[in-house]
């Protein structure tokens, strides 16, 4: 693909913040790419995850931790998102902030949504940046 591609492994849609967040993070001229098939296993995953890196992109995935541990011993930087714990009235969940593991400098916040009850993405902040 591009080195200006995102790839983002999940079942379900991107909401309309974790869009935004990605075009604050990646440039608003961002391929969102997503790859919505089920994970078969551990090794799987991790061999997507490396794919993607190989062709110049940066993932975001839903997954359970273990497989988050796993990538990171795949030495390659990914994203992950943070739901609001406060449940909407509609059953959703807003995104509260946006983390991205780097490899040799561990994980850490690079946005913080002010309004996460929203879930607009209108107003994302850096944060430690």
């Amino acid at each position: 693909m591009t080195e200006n591609a995102v790839y983002w492994l999940a079942r379900h849609e991107l909401s309309p913040a974790q869009i935004k967040a990605i075009q604050v993070l990646h440039g608003e001229d961002v391929i969102i790419v997503r790859d919505g098939e089920p994970y078969a296993n551990l090794h799987v995953f991790r061999g997507r995850l490396a794919t993607y890196h190989r062709q110049g992109g940066f993932s975001y995935f839903v997954a359970p931790a273990h497989y988050a541990i796993a990538a990171t011993e795949l030495g390659i930087a990914f994203g992950l998102f943070e739901n609001h714990p406060a449940k909407r009235a509609d059953g959703s969940f807003g995104l509260a902030a946006v983390w991205h593991f780097l490899p040799g400098h561990g994980i850490k916040k690079v946005w913080e949504n002010p309004d996460p009850l929203s879930d607009q993405g209108e107003a994302l902040v850096p944060n430690g940046r």
